[in-house]
């Protein structure tokens, strides 16, 4: 609908109303009624005729790359072509998976002039997004009628893993605020390269001490060491029905990308290479391990539109992928989300399978609902029974942990909020201790 009737319209209307109802009474009135309802009819065709013609022109600027789950604001200029000065409301048409603040925009446009305003908005999906047609609406001079007009437009949006923490990072990195770069990978053990001579510091470890510079310098002084570059880390995404379980809006698969970029950038960082196998029902990604920013942009073209589907995943089909395309030694990080002990036992077993040629870390995301039931206070028999499921839940994982554990396999069970933080530190350690 082009024109809608506004308020001044509808209060205008009680006029005849009212003489409708004294001619009922009185029909005398009845050529007063008339000519109430002709001038009312006049003065709203005139008023009609005033907006008639779309007076409006709508553009919109938006970034073309966004990461998911972070606010964007997207700005749009309203041009008044009109003679009289308009108060314009603006709504756009933003794709499903997405949150707006701010939309309606009202915007008031003088005669001739250009304006502009801004809404933010969230996406909640990655992938290939579209912001569609503007919808416009503005009052006539009299306010009898509302025009909308309807302005095509589309604006292209790819939404990515969460890009936005790899540049927070960066910066810090940039301002020597990066306390995993300069401190973690200092760490003590492994097979690392002799860098240079320093002052003892209280944390370093007392075989770290150069006696001989000691002796020279009359002062303690320590070996500091260099970790190995050019060392391979290679992701393994499950993207099956297991990863289609969502907290705090996204998907566990979201989550786990969000890490493997953050991680793929941490590693990139020190030279190492990385690659990708994601897979659900078959492999659907391979990327071989690579060196340099151009690998980091690779990863994030490649799985910026992958999503989890509602399939069994094929473990075995995966693990043997990476064989035939990784023979160099390698630190595997394989992220999944296990709820079933058969599903954990396969994984157990495969994981296993890779050493001692490759370093796997398994990745376990937690349930949060099955810990909060498992630490829930029962009142009733139900909710006992429901606890003790849970509970026993959680000791089948906690049993797998130390199994992997003991037979040389890196564990990582956490919760999804805790997944990057917990995974950039894992790998720094790994590397400092000079295990891959």
């Amino acid at each position: 609908m082009r024109f809608i009737p506004g308020r001044s319209l509808l209060l205008a209307l009680l006029a005849p109303l009212a003489l409708a109802l004294v001619t009922v009474a009185e029909p005398s009135t009845l050529p007063a009624l008339l000519v109430t309802n002709a001038v009312l009819v006049v003065l709203a065709l005139i008023d009609l005729a005033m907006v008639w013609r779309a007076g409006v022109e709508v553009k919109r600027e938006a970034p073309e790359t966004v990461s998911l789950a972070r606010q964007v604001t997207v700005t749009v200029e309203v041009k008044n072509t009109l003679r009289r000065r308009i108060e314009v409301q603006v709504n756009d048409a933003v794709f499903e998976h997405s949150e707006t603040e701010g939309l309606p925009l009202t915007i008031e446009v003088g005669a001739g002039l250009v304006r502009r305003g801004a809404y933010r908005l969230r996406a909640m999906q990655r992938g290939a997004q579209t912001i569609g047609e503007h919808w416009v609406r503005y009052k006539s001079p009299a306010g009898f009628w509302i025009r909308q007009v309807r302005v095509e437009a589309e604006t292209k949006m790819r939404v990515f893993p969460d890009v936005q923490a790899v540049r927070h990072y960066e910066l810090l990195a940039r301002t020597n605020r990066d306390v995993m770069s300069s401190r973690v990978t200092k760490m003590r053990g492994g097979d690392t390269e002799f860098e240079r001579l320093r002052d003892f510091l209280p944390d370093d470890e007392f075989r770290r001490i150069d006696w001989r510079a000691t002796a020279r310098r009359n002062k303690f002084t320590v070996r500091e060491f260099q970790i190995e570059r050019n060392q391979n880390v290679v992701f393994m995404l499950d993207c099956g029905r297991l990863m289609t379980a969502v907290w705090d809006d996204l998907t566990a698969l979201d989550y786990a990308l969000n890490a493997t970029l953050m991680l793929s950038h941490v590693a990139i960082r020190r030279g190492d290479q990385v690659g990708l196998i994601a897979f659900d029902e078959k492999v659907t990604r391979i990327i071989k391990p690579r060196a340099g920013a151009s690998a980091s942009n690779q990863l994030i073209q490649a799985t910026y539109n992958l999503f989890p589907r509602m399939v069994e995943s094929d473990f075995e089909a995966a693990f043997k992928t990476l064989k035939l395309h990784v023979r160099k030694r390698t630190l595997v990080v394989f992220i999944t989300h296990a709820i079933d002990e058969q599903t954990t036992r396969r994984i157990q077993i495969l994981s296993r399978d890779l050493l001692p040629t490759h370093l796997p870390l398994c990745v376990l995301l937690k349930d949060r609902e099955l810990e909060e039931r498992a630490a829930m206070k029962a009142t009733s028999e139900e909710e006992v029974c429901v606890q003790a499921a849970a509970a026993e839940m959680l000791l089948w994982r906690d049993r797998l942990t130390r199994e992997l554990t003991r037979a040389g396999v890196l564990v990582l069970d956490v919760l999804h909020h805790q997944l990057t933080g917990a995974l950039v530190t894992r790998y720094l350690e790994a590397k400092a201790r000079g295990l891959i």
